[in-house]
């Protein structure tokens, strides 16, 4: 079993996983909230590259195949990005959404759940299954995010 610390916890890993890159901004997006008996932390940098890394992780355990906490991560930011773009004109009425590949290019995050009866799919712990970690991780990017954006529009543009 392999656990993980880094000092400054999650936003100095983004900031590590993004050195050598030109990032969008030195701001960093962090929202750490307990729902129920969980706790979810996301830490969010854009930078100028074309791939992106986004690393999961539940009660401090790698998920390299991420699982529901990253479905849920995945699903609230295409929808956050693509709802402050239609609010702000950056997209015009005719024009598409933005597809998750799109919104996700440049992107580093890191997404750390932590949960009292994590279910993993293998015996390796590749991918977590917890179905409401999806639903808490949606929650917590929908809405913060999106204050994020509204108040940091030079970077969500």
């Amino acid at each position: 079993q392999c656990a993980f610390y880094f000092e400054g916890g999650i936003q100095s890993y983004v900031k590590h996983l993004n050195i050598g890159k030109e990032t969008v901004d030195d701001d960093i997006f962090y929202v750490e909230k307990q729902i129920d008996d969980s706790m979810v932390e996301v830490a969010v940098q854009y930078n100028d590259g074309f791939s992106e890394m986004v690393k999961a992780f539940a009660n401090n355990v790698f998920n390299p195949e991420g699982g529901k906490h990253l479905e849920g991560f995945r699903t609230a930011l295409t929808r956050v990005v693509n709802d402050y773009a239609r609010k702000n004109s950056l997209l015009k009425e005719k024009e598409e959404n933005l597809s998750g590949d799109d919104v996700r290019e440049g992107l580093t995050a890191i997404i750390l759940v932590k949960l009292p009866d994590p279910q993993f799919e293998g015996q390796t712990k590749n991918k977590l299954g917890n179905p409401e970690v999806r639903r808490y991780v949606e929650q917590v990017m929908n809405e913060y995010f999106s204050y994020y954006l509204e108040e940091h529009p030079a970077i969500a543009k």
